[in-house]
């Protein structure tokens, strides 16, 4: 479970924890982040919790170039189209 961090009802809380598993899902013109997360060294069903994040198209776009940057890895290069992709597409 994640350690929520909150001595009084109106402060914010803090989680900790490690990610174990993750999904999205697009919703009209956002996208919802679930994250699974756990702070045991060995999960158990009851010890996942788990996060839905609501967030605009640009704040994830955001998010995955620092991710990308992060870790040393760079945006693949998109294709160039072929001409019927450009004539039909």
């Amino acid at each position: 479970m994640a350690m929520a961090k909150q001595q009084e009802e109106d402060l914010p809380q803090e989680l900790s924890g490690v990610v174990i598993g993750w999904g999205h899902q697009s919703i009209s013109r956002n996208i919802q982040l679930t994250v699974q997360s756990t702070v045991r060294a060995k999960p158990t069903p009851g010890s996942v919790d788990t996060h839905h994040l609501l967030m605009t198209r640009n704040q994830a776009m955001l998010l995955a170039q620092y991710l990308m940057r992060l870790t040393g890895q760079e945006m693949p290069v998109p294709r160039k189209r072929g001409w019927v992709q450009r004539l039909f597409g």
